[in-house]
């Protein structure tokens, strides 16, 4: 499900009926990576702080976000699915949907969901089903699929929850941004302007300038830059490609101007950079918003 290098696609699996009662590790390890969880049948909890468990019962749908490092227990005879997904594959889902804003604000609070007797909920289970069966082995459209079904599913979550997500009023702003994140986590290596953001987000190049400036402090051409050599600085650290190779994965047409770029966003020229870090002597890139954590 690798849609190109550091976005890993969603896992999921089921759960079976035991004997017994199991403990299941939830986000992968990542805590940037959400977790959902169905239980088709049965009971468990959910890990909320050390010693503390969120009792839940059959049928419910649930999503976690920081997941990582959280357990969910299945009661002895429970059935259900437990699922993965990281932050860089929603916002990629998301890029090319008109509202994935809307989305966005769903996946990013914890949901737990009673499906019994709510009509909305009928589509789960084969949400579900049909997201492991697709997630077993690469077929011809796979992704396609189980892009499709997430979607599904966070509209199904949005419907459940009964949330007030409208991107005018109240919240527009951090909806706004939202989609600006989205878009570029799917595209920053495509070098977009400025103003092709703000056209797919659906406002004006001065008013993204302006929620940008304001809420975050920088230009968007700034956060964009930003991103571009965080991703640059991961691939020094942790790949083996050239500094040309990785230029051009990165969308520079010229490799020296990767490296003016680099050394302009890094203090640093990427050759350097490298050295260093096979030292040992920098142990983290230098760019520091990894998961966004600062956006509204």
């Amino acid at each position: 499900m690798d849609q190109h290098p550091g976005l890993i696609g969603p896992s999921l699996l089921r759960i079976d009926s035991r004997l017994h009662p199991t403990l299941w590790r939830l986000g992968g390890g990542d805590r940037r990576n959400r977790a959902f969880v169905l239980i088709e049948d049965g009971a468990g909890g959910f890990e909320q702080n050390e010693g503390e468990w969120r009792q839940a019962s059959s049928p419910s749908l649930h999503w976690i976000t920081h997941a990582a490092g959280r357990r969910f227990r299945a009661e002895a005879g429970t059935t259900g699915y437990v699922g993965t997904v990281g932050e860089a594959f929603l916002a990629q889902m998301g890029a090319d949907y008109a509202d994935a804003a809307i989305l966005g604000f769903v996946a990013e609070h914890d949901h737990h969901l009673d499906l019994d007797g709510d009509t909305e909920g009928i589509i789960v289970p084969g949400l579900f089903a049909t997201l492991f069966m697709e997630l077993q082995g690469p077929r011809i459209g796979s992704h396609i699929i189980v892009s499709s079904h997430l979607r599904i599913l966070l509209v199904t979550i949005l419907r459940l929850a009964r949330l007030d997500v409208s991107l005018e009023g109240s919240g527009s702003e951090a909806r706004f941004l939202q989609r600006f994140r989205a878009l570029i986590e799917a595209n920053f290596r495509a070098h977009w302007p400025v103003g092709r953001y703000a056209e797919r987000i659906g406002i004006s190049p001065d008013r993204l300038h302006g929620l940008c400036t304001r809420k975050l402090g920088k230009t968007p051409r700034a956060l964009i830059a930003e991103r571009v050599a965080r991703e640059a600085a991961i691939g020094l650290e942790r790949s083996t490609l050239s500094l040309e190779q990785l230029s051009y994965a990165l969308g520079f047409r010229d490799p020296t101007h990767f490296s003016h770029f680099f050394k302009r966003m890094t203090g640093l020229a990427p050759g350097a950079f490298r050295r260093l870090v096979a030292a040992g002597m920098r142990e983290t890139p230098p760019i520091t918003a990894e998961s966004f954590a600062d956006w509204p």
